[in-house]
């Protein structure tokens, strides 16, 4: 099948989109990729959506704002779909599906015995008009319902691009988006679990202090000295001492701890914090690691690279998915269309150790386009 893979993330720096030809198992070719710029009216209503997420009482009707926001969204993904397939010379009817992970504005992890919940916000069917090419979207929903964690869902995937690179096992494919999460492969296992703040809080921090996006190769904590002392009060979170698998949503952590540090000092104990929980979970396996694949945005910070280098080397050779020929920035995007051909396939795409949930499950909804194209 040939699809598109489709991930907007909770940093909302923009839209990835990959072309993957694949049958949900062992076939993976990768076609072109593309990374789109977020506009800031967009990025505006989804921080709205998302604060009204974050104050959105159960068992109460969503959000007015939820509405506007999937169409923003939708519009967004078709502005972005048609500049990819121009600028590639790609002809959307050559498409056997499209999917798409929509856009995160809620994640809360289940509780003692009470499910969580998880909305992306995205209208498949929408998309599926629009574009003519069924759609498959929600992937996290299923999951959640059978009392999951509802994420991360991409280790199925980077089991697939572990398999067929044939490295040696066991390894850690790390994922630094907004939040940080590992996929620990073995001979016969497959383990996940969300480590902690990846650049979320330090692109938070940024934010507030200058108003871009990003600290850029990490220059601002690079100047800064990291306050050990308040990265062991966050590191004295419950979530340390909960066992895996478990999940995060970006706003679980808050700047509060660092709120009186200067720009440079605030950064380096965000980044210290983003290291030593990753550290902290990976060596709780202790396993002795072939190789620590780095993939998602924070791989381009190149100080928050050197400093992983340097504090997981004791661990396994740390490498950038690039060494491996792998497209670091595409992983998530590509993890969507793998998914989707999985989906359509009745395939599992979560797993007891992976998400929690009590027996592998498959998830995602199909959209077929209506009307007439």
């Amino acid at each position: 099948m040939k699809i598109i893979g489709f991930m907007t993330g909770t940093s909302l720096d923009g839209i990835d989109m990959a072309v993957l030809e694949t049958d949900g198992e062992a076939q993976v070719t990768f076609g072109p990729f593309a990374e789109k710029p977020m506009p800031s009216e967009i990025r505006s209503v989804i921080e709205a959506a998302t604060q009204a997420a974050l104050n959105w009482p159960r068992e109460t009707p969503e959000p007015e704002i939820f509405n506007e926001a999937r169409r923003v969204i939708v519009d967004f993904h078709h502005q972005s779909l048609l500049a990819f397939v121009t600028e590639n010379g790609l002809n959307l009817a050559d498409f056997d599906l499209l999917g798409v992970h929509g856009q995160t504005v809620l994640h809360e992890r289940p509780i003692a015995g009470v499910n969580g919940r998880t909305v992306q916000l995205f209208d498949g069917q929408r998309f599926a008009d629009l574009t003519g090419v069924p759609v498959v979207s929600d992937f996290r929903s299923a999951d959640v319902a059978a009392g999951g964690e509802g994420a991360p869902l991409a280790p199925v995937y980077h089991r697939a691009l572990v398999e067929a690179a044939g490295v040696a096992l066991p390894v850690v494919v790390v994922n630094l988006g907004g939040v940080a999460n590992i996929t620990v492969i073995t001979e016969d296992d497959l383990y996940a679990l969300d480590t902690g703040p990846a650049s979320g809080l330090m692109d938070q921090w940024m934010r507030q202090h200058t108003g871009k996006l990003f600290d850029e190769n990490g220059t601002v904590a690079a100047r800064g000295v990291a306050r050990e002392d308040i990265v062991a009060q966050y590191l004295a979170h419950p979530y340390f001492q909960a066992s895996a698998p478990k999940s995060l949503d970006r706003y679980d952590f808050t700047l509060k701890a660092v709120e009186s540090l200067s720009l440079e000092e605030g950064m380096a104990t965000l980044m210290s914090f983003t290291v030593e929980s990753l550290r902290y979970e990976i060596e709780k396996f202790g396993f002795k690691l072939q190789a620590i694949f780095l993939c998602g945005g924070g791989r381009n910070n190149t100080h928050l690279v050197k400093v992983l280098r340097q504090r997981l080397s004791d661990l396994g050779p740390v490498k950038i998915a690039e060494d491996m020929g792998w497209r670091g920035g595409a992983i998530e995007a590509e993890a969507f269309a793998y998914m989707a051909a999985r989906s359509v396939r009745g395939l599992p795409i979560s797993y007891p150790k992976t998400t929690g949930v009590k027996a592998s499950l498959t998830g995602g909804i199909l959209a077929k386009p209506s009307g007439n194209h």
